[in-house]
């Protein structure tokens, strides 16, 4: 195991071999794989350095220039798709328990001043759920974003929102809806909604951290979910145990870097749509249109 070692990080770690440099990590000896979780702004330049030297990544967001690596296992790693609630509820999908769907919903400054922005950065999880549910190949047909800054005013300054609705219209009929808060107080609020034709499923409606409740004066209470890592540890876990298992056994990756590459460009385009207003289309290949002339924020 190797660990890069940042500012203020000590180095006592049980069989864990410490580098003071990225540059120093890759190139160790018989290093196959990295995990990619350094700052999304050095995603692309470590990403596309370790695929050159044939060391496959897992990295939590996407870089698009990898097509020249066919040999070298790359995933994002999109946890939800491990999550065994979300797991269970795609297999509902894939057996026709709801019919066919059709909707779908669902200490950070300074890293959100290059995280690319609230729909790359956090919105794109769910996107990448949409295609999970939706179908892999599924391409987005138009598009549109608002927000407000409610509280944190700091995320004027570089364009974003710390409430922000997204619409997106798929080919095929489809429609997602996606509302993101960076000013939940209750804990971490991560909810799905899937409607079909026969039916609905929900994805953690009520953010619980356990099934105990306090009956008091107050009503019933119970705890909410305190942060993302409580919500997704075990998806964590099943998540780099398919990454490994990917890499040793020489068998194909649990999800296809097409989707996430389509991820990416839907969260791209809804990111310019909060800030510029304006609807963005797309062809039936995923192409994207010239710009309307419609009215601008219409959809």
């Amino acid at each position: 195991m190797a660990l890069l070692l940042g500012s203020g990080v000590p180095a006592r770690h049980h069989s864990v071999k410490i580098y003071a440099t990225f540059e120093e990590m890759i190139t160790e000896p018989g290093l196959e794989a990295v995990v990619m979780a350094s700052a999304t702004s050095f995603h692309v330049s470590n990403s596309l350095e370790c695929l050159k030297r044939g060391i496959h990544v897992l990295l939590q967001s996407l870089v698009r220039q990898c097509e020249a690596h066919p040999d070298t296992k790359m995933m994002v790693g999109f946890t939800r798709r491990f999550d065994e609630e979300y797991k269970y509820a795609r297999q509902m999908i894939n057996t026709g328990r709801i019919g066919q769907p059709f909707d779908t919903s669902g200490f950070f400054l300074p890293y959100a001043k290059a995280s690319g922005g609230i729909f790359v950065d956090s919105t794109i999880h769910d996107i990448d759920l949409t295609l999970c549910f939706f179908g892999e190949d599924i391409q987005p047909k138009a598009l549109w974003a608002t927000g407000v800054v409610a509280k944190h005013l700091e995320l004027e300054e570089f364009h974003d929102a710390d409430n922000a609705v997204g619409v997106v219209e798929f080919w095929g009929g489809m429609v997602a809806h996606y509302y993101h808060s960076r000013t939940a107080v209750n804990g971490y609020d991560n909810a799905t909604e899937i409607f079909g034709t026969d039916g609905k499923l929900t994805v953690n409606p009520v953010p619980r951290l356990n099934r105990v409740d306090l009956l008091n004066a107050s009503g019933i209470v119970n705890e909410a979910t305190p942060g993302w890592v409580d919500r997704y540890k075990e998806a964590f876990v099943t998540e780099i145990n398919d990454f490994t298992s990917a890499i040793l056994d020489d068998t194909g990756l649990p999800m296809k870097l097409a989707s996430a590459i389509t991820s990416l460009k839907i969260g791209l385009a809804l990111q310019e749509s909060l800030v510029t207003g304006e609807r963005i289309q797309f062809d039936q290949q995923g192409n994207r249109l010239p710009s309307p002339t419609s009215p601008k924020g219409t959809c």
